[in-house]
């Protein structure tokens, strides 16, 4: 038949390079299932926790839906179930009686301060809401910054 070469490609290493090789592989291995065992766990702790709908503790997104809803004349059927909800909530909590207090407050201090002049005009006409939102808008708005 004659001679017959053939080449071959082949990795040759020791016993002990392949121990080490093949430990690096199961490191590797047992490291991302951990990772990926964390990981579940921490998305199932989330899960429990947050079930639900979401809690958001301040009014400043209904507030701006509301804003908007004024600023165009919207009616009541636009508003989304969960302001109306939330609304409910807000008069239930106190809260609104507790910012309507403040707004109270606010109004007796500027009549306090309001003085009458020799010119006989004693007539005062404000249109409360336009007054006290823009008010409180801008101050808001300036204290976040």
């Amino acid at each position: 038949m004659g001679s017959h070469f053939t080449m071959e490609r082949r990795i040759y290493m020791s016993s002990f390079a392949a121990t080490i090789f093949i430990s690096g592989l199961v490191t590797i291995g047992v490291s991302l299932m951990a990772l990926l065992i964390a990981l579940a766990v921490m998305l199932q702790s989330c899960e429990n926790r947050n079930s639900g709908a979401l809690n958001i503790e301040t009014y400043d997104y209904y507030k701006i839906y509301a804003l908007h809803a004024e600023l165009n004349s919207l009616d009541v059927d636009f508003f989304p179930a969960i302001c109306k909800d939330v609304a409910i909530q807000y008069i239930n909590e106190g809260q609104y009686m507790r910012d309507l207090n403040i707004i109270l407050g606010i109004v007796e201090d500027f009549f306090g301060c309001v003085r009458p002049l020799n010119d006989s005009k004693d007539i005062v006409l404000m249109d409360a809401d336009d007054f006290f939102t823009s008010e409180n808008l801008h101050s808001r708005l300036l204290m976040r910054w």
